[in-house]
């Protein structure tokens, strides 16, 4: 019997996709109906299971027709899509593993290729060394950091308490009428408004602090997580090749070499922004923590640390910042204009450094998003993903735009008849 070259084996499923394509339409048919049932069905929070199985049962037969393999690959996406939003906190432990073995593959790799340490021994070494530094800043950190909250927590809710009548003597209303704004307009809006708004919030402050208490069984409910992260993050460094090479395996052959383009693409994008835009955070967190401390501004290290953390949303971090150290300002020292001008230009002078010189020198290039489609994609994906939307924002705006200059390549490439 003749044996085909792949060219030709191509050219007999190109032709007989051809044949068969004319019934593509019961297939397209079948699918859609399908899928508005399983969407129809997450909407109202009814388990999709069973017509997700129903439209493979109905479709796999004809898994032959071109339509049909697209229609069962859309259902199962938005199968495993809903299906990992409902399993998302069971799941934390596997997404952080899968997130660090991500981040830290490339340290395994250097080990197991460099000094020929199996990548079994070499998961163990990373992760218990991630484990060792994690535990010693915290052991030297967070109890500085505690204390640190705990005593800004009490100055605030003190200060809102016994001095709130008495905020114009610390010269705030002489210090807003310097700014241009009428005095009947200043003492209006502390009188009627920003004093009692403040005496209502010290008010709840100890039902807050309750609150915060009573979360601590819950917290503790998930040490199991914190003790699971670690195992699950050796696992999937261990076998991170193999789980590459399965993924790929899925994509046909005459296109895996596209995708696989694609995807050293995508990874050089995310690790840019993670890796980059880590160290720029911790750069800065440490620089404004000094510079606080210089200038005289209490809790310095601890806002050294919101800082470094806030730092991870562009733009959007900025200004939380300013809001932040301003706050400390006015209640723990003497509101004058130089002391509210001296946070602000501390923060914008951080950021005009990391713009103009560790953002372009350590993150690079490699994300590849204007300023403005960034300050866009923090609002949009915050608006849509909340917090988590606005940390991710940045990463998934380039990859977009990545798929976006990759489909306007092919148009040149390839261009439609006529």
């Amino acid at each position: 019997m003749p044996i085909l070259d792949q060219q030709q084996e191509e050219n007999i499923i190109l032709q007989e996709e051809q044949r068969l394509s004319r019934y593509d339409g019961i297939a397209i048919m079948t699918g859609a109906i399908g899928s508005i049932a399983v969407l129809y069905l997450i909407c109202k929070d009814i388990l999709p299971f069973l017509p997700v199985a129903a439209i493979f049962i109905l479709l796999f037969p004809v898994r032959q027709y071109k339509a049909a393999r697209t229609i069962l690959f859309t259902v199962g996406s938005l199968f495993i899509f809903w299906l990992i939003v409902s399993l998302a906190g069971l799941l934390f432990p596997f997404v952080a593993g899968l997130l660090l073995a991500y981040i830290f593959n490339p340290f395994v790799t250097m080990l197991h290729k460099r000094w020929k340490v199996s990548r079994a021994l070499s998961s163990i070494i990373i992760v218990l060394l991630i484990v060792a530094v994690c535990g010693f800043a915290g052991w030297l950190i967070i109890p500085v950091m505690i204390d640190q909250i705990t005593s800004l927590f009490e100055v605030g809710t003190n200060y809102i308490q016994n001095n709130a009548a008495t905020l114009n003597e610390k010269g705030l209303t002489k210090f807003l009428v310097s700014l241009g704004i009428p005095k009947p307009y200043v003492t209006g809006f502390l009188n009627d408004q920003l004093f009692p708004a403040l005496k209502n919030f010290a008010a709840s402050a100890p039902g807050i602090a309750m609150s915060l208490v009573s979360a601590i069984p819950t917290i503790m409910a998930r040490v199991l997580d914190v003790v699971m992260i670690p195992l699950v993050t050796i696992y999937f460094l261990k076998d991170w090749e193999s789980i590459g090479t399965s993924l790929l395996g899925l994509i046909p052959p005459k296109n895996r070499p596209h995708w696989k383009i694609t995807f050293k693409n995508i990874d050089h994008i995310l690790y840019g922004f993670i890796r980059g835009q880590s160290l720029v955070a911790a750069i800065i967190g440490t620089i404004s923590g000094l510079g606080l401390w210089i200038a005289g501004i209490p809790y310095a290290g601890l806002l050294g640390l919101m800082i470094a953390i806030m730092d991870l949303v562009p733009t959007i971090g900025l200004i939380l910042s300013i809001v932040l150290v301003e706050l400390v300002i006015v209640v723990t020292m003497p509101i004058t204009a130089s002391n509210i001008l001296l946070g602000v230009f501390i923060i914008i002078g951080l950021h005009l450094i990391e713009t103009y010189y560790l953002g372009p020198k350590i993150v690079g290039k490699g994300v590849g998003i204007p300023p403005l489609l960034i300050i866009m994609s923090v609002f949009i994906f915050g608006y849509f993903m909340g917090i988590v939307g606005m940390f991710l924002a940045v990463p998934l705006t380039g990859i977009i735009l990545l798929f976006i200059r990759e489909y306007r390549q092919a148009l040149v490439t390839n261009p439609s008849p006529q």
